[in-house]
């Protein structure tokens, strides 16, 4: 799915209009309308746009069928891992191509989460 297509349905699930998300954002209403159209946007807007509609980042970043199988730790944590790569303002522990644990890779997640103040891990994951 779309990330536009997200942030839409995330928008609706919370009982906002475009406006009414658009006045949380500090942004016009167009802007919403055109962000719910992008199939990507830059992270630090899409955190935004997570932050005002009390989502975590990913649930705007994991892909998703209907019938999708139930996805492996080691999975979860190397997409989580893989945002953190990402963002080039944390370079604690983001160099993708070193052979570093799950474990490790979950901490190095937390921490950023925590710097960041997003959620990129399911609630209870350990």
């Amino acid at each position: 799915m779309e990330i536009g297509r997200r942030i839409r349905r995330a928008r609706e699930e919370a009982g906002l209009s475009q406006q009414e998300l658009a006045r949380l954002l500090g942004i016009s209403q167009r802007a919403v309308s055109y962000a719910e159209r992008q199939p990507w946007l830059k992270q630090a807007t899409l955190e935004r746009y997570a932050q005002a509609l009390g989502r975590p980042l990913a649930y705007f970043l994991r892909e998703e069928s209907d019938q999708a199988p139930a996805e492996s730790r080691e999975v979860i944590i190397e997409r989580a891992f893989e945002i953190v790569c990402r963002d080039p303002e944390f370079g604690f522990g983001s160099r993708q191509n070193e052979h570093l644990t799950s474990d490790a890779k979950r901490d190095i997640v937390r921490l950023y989460e925590s710097a960041r103040s997003v959620h990129l891990l399911p609630d209870g994951f350990e």
